[in-house]
């Protein structure tokens, strides 16, 4: 009986000593579904920056050889 009451103690000093209240919970989830859209506009307009400095290469480059055709 002893063992089981020494491995009772120890699975008890493995939990925390409070629970999260549910609105720290709620406002945690708000914030890393906030910092996820945010992560995801920040990957999109760097793709969209990367393809337009890209384009303005190309555009250059067909523009100057274009005047030194006339």
């Amino acid at each position: 009986m002893r063992k089981k009451t020494i491995a009772a103690k120890v699975a008890q000093d493995a939990e925390p000593m409070f629970g999260m209240p549910q609105q720290v919970k709620e406002w945690i989830d708000r914030a890393a579904s906030t910092m996820k859209h945010q992560q995801s506009k920040i990957d999109d307009l760097t793709k969209e920056n990367k393809e337009l400095k890209a384009y303005k290469k190309w555009a250059e480059k067909r523009i100057m050889s274009s005047d030194h055709e006339d």
